[in-house]
């Protein structure tokens, strides 16, 4: 009788074991799956937030070449009284920190910099987002593969509620070619 008792005892933690650790697995395919709607929100949050200030730098600097060249125009083609205006104009410009002379004809604006951090973080954000598509893809994988060997096989049978029906993370082929074809622009 005891032998009995010490048989289904062990029986009953068995169960409890692979219950849990399928119960585990599945909150972490849930899990992994929310990461990746995170870092889609992220993404698109801090694209829109970089290239609107990207254009705001690209349209300031912009200004800047042009008042520049027309000061630079009105000092070489002016009077005498005229071109010391428009040179003392030039020079207040250059002044202010608006922007900074390498050499006289070929201002040191921020832009390139400002760029070249918008790459980076575009990068960056792209890459989070892949290893969280990795991430999820990798979990399901476990949490199938455990599912369906034994004996958790018999307590996904016995209590269904604990299966997920959850694709593996792709793009159809409509989607893939789309995005394929997607690109930032700066109109």
């Amino acid at each position: 009788m005891m032998e009995l008792l010490l048989i289904v005892l062990g029986l009953v933690v068995l169960v409890f074991y692979f219950y849990n650790q399928v119960v585990s697995l599945r909150q972490a395919v849930i899990s992994s799956e929310a990461e990746i709607s995170i870092q889609l929100d992220r993404r698109g949050k801090v694209f829109d937030s970089l290239l609107a200030t990207v254009k705001k730098y690209l349209a300031h600097e912009s200004e800047v070449f042009t008042k520049i060249t027309a000061l630079r125009t009105q000092a070489q083609q002016a009077h005498p009284v005229e071109s010391k205006a428009a040179e003392e104009e030039l020079s207040r410009v250059v002044s202010s920190g608006a922007i900074q002379m390498a050499v006289e004809n070929y201002p040191d604006l921020k832009s390139d910099q400002i760029m070249a951090n918008l790459q980076e973080e575009i990068v960056s954000t792209e890459n989070k987002l892949s290893f969280a598509k990795r991430g999820y893809n990798n979990t399901l994988e476990k949490f199938q593969a455990y599912i369906g060997s034994m004996p958790a096989l018999f307590i996904v049978k016995f209590f269904p509620q604990l299966n997920l029906n959850k694709d593996y993370w792709r793009l159809d082929e409509a989607t893939i070619k789309a995005e394929e074809q997607r690109r930032i622009s700066f109109d």
